[in-house]
C-alpha cells in the first residue's frame, strides 16, 4: 500500500473518533467528501502527526526514535488495541513516505545518469564524425602522415587546453601524430630535412582548414 493511501485510512480512523478525541488537536477535514487520490495530503499528514502526538504524550512524534514510541505504544496502549493500531499505522505511514523518497531519488539518480551517459555517447558520436571528416580532407592531400590519430590526439587536447591544442596543430602538427619517414619495409620515404619541411606544409594547410 502506497503511504497516501495509509494517510488516508488513518485520518479516517481518527475522523471516526472525533467524539472521544476532544481534548486532541483538532480534525478539520472531511474526510470522507474525498478520495485517496484527492485529498489534500500535506493537512492530512499536519492534522495526524497533531493527533498521534498528543496520543504519545510528545510534541512532535517525528522528532522521537521509532524504539521510544514503541515503548510508549507498549506502555500505554497495549491493551487498547485501536489506539495501538493508529500509532502503529502513522509509523508505517512515516517509514512507507521514505522508502517512496528514497526510491525516487534513486530514480532521479538513475535518469540523471542515463542522460549523463547519454550526452557522453553522442559527444563520441560527434567527435568521431569530426575525426573522419577532417582526417579525410587531410589524408586526401597526401601528407606523410596519420591523418586520423592527427585530429583524434588534437582533439584530446582541446577538451583540455583549447588555445593550445590549435597553437600546436597550426605550428607543429607532428606533435600529435609524428611524421612517417619510412615505409613499412623500412624504406626511406623522408630525410630529417624533408620530415621538417613537411611538417611546415601541413602545419600551413592546417591553418586555412576550419577546426
Amino acid at each position: 500500500m502506497a503511504s497516501k493511501d495509509i494517510l488516508f485510512t488513518l485520518y479516517q480512523k481518527l475522523y471516526e473518533q472525533k467524539a472521544v478525541l476532544t481534548a486532541a488537536p483538532p480534525l478539520t477535514m472531511e474526510i470522507n467528501h474525498y478520495t485517496p487520490q484527492s485529498y489534500p495530503e500535506p493537512l492530512a499528514e499536519k492534522e495526524c502527526t497533531a493527533v498521534v502526538s498528543y496520543l504519545c504524550g510528545v510534541p512532535d512524534i517525528n522528532e522521537i526514535d521509532v524504539n521510544d514510541v514503541l515503548n510508549i505504544v507498549k506502555k500505554n496502549y497495549e491493551n487498547h488495541p485501536f489506539w495501538k493500531n493508529v500509532i502503529l499505522d502513522f509509523l508505517e505511514y512515516k517509514l512507507k513516505q521514505q522508502e517512496e523518497k528514497l526510491f525516487k531519488q534513486n530514480i532521479d539518480l538513475l535518469n540523471e545518469s542515463n542522460r549523463v551517459l547519454e550526452d557522453i555517447r553522442r559527444e563520441e558520436h560527434r567527435q568521431k564524425e569530426l575525426i573522419k571528416q577532417f582526417g579525410d580532407q587531410v589524408a586526401k592531400e597526401g601528407f606523410h602522415i596519420d591523418a586520423y590519430r592527427l585530429i583524434k590526439t588534437y582533439f584530446s587536447m582541446y577538451r583540455q587546453d583549447p588555445k593550445k591544442a590549435y597553437e600546436t596543430l597550426i605550428s607543429n602538427p607532428a606533435y600529435f601524430s609524428h611524421i612517417i619517414t619510412t615505409d613499412k619495409d623500412d624504406n626511406i620515404l623522408l630525410t630529417p630535412t624533408e620530415a621538417i619541411e613537411e611538417n611546415k606544409k601541413l602545419a600551413s594547410f592546417l591553418k586555412k582548414l576550419k577546426i
